[in-house]
């Protein structure tokens, strides 16, 4: 029984390392993130942005939010807001 062994080149990329992309500077610039939906309602990470009114159904703390559609599309309306999903 022989064995081969075959060299490989060494490439650019190294493991472990993690290079951000377009979208993860878009999300970490957006003013709110939507993290999840259920039916008619979205909770939403405000990152401490305070908001309170019709179509607040809850406030879990730490910035997050579960809205109704129509209190999300006015929030999209002011912010600028995108899916963490």
């Amino acid at each position: 029984m022989t064995t081969t062994v075959t060299y490989i080149k060494e490439s650019g990329i190294t493991s472990g390392t993690y290079t951000p992309t377009l979208i993860d500077e878009r999300k970490a610039n957006a003013q709110m993130l939507i993290e999840s939906c259920n039916g008619g309602s979205y909770t939403v990470n405000t990152k401490g942005i305070a908001i309170s009114g019709r179509g607040v159904k809850n406030h879990y703390g730490n910035g997050f939010y579960e809205v109704t559609e129509t209190m999300l599309r006015k929030l999209q309306g002011n912010y600028n807001v995108m899916t963490n999903f």
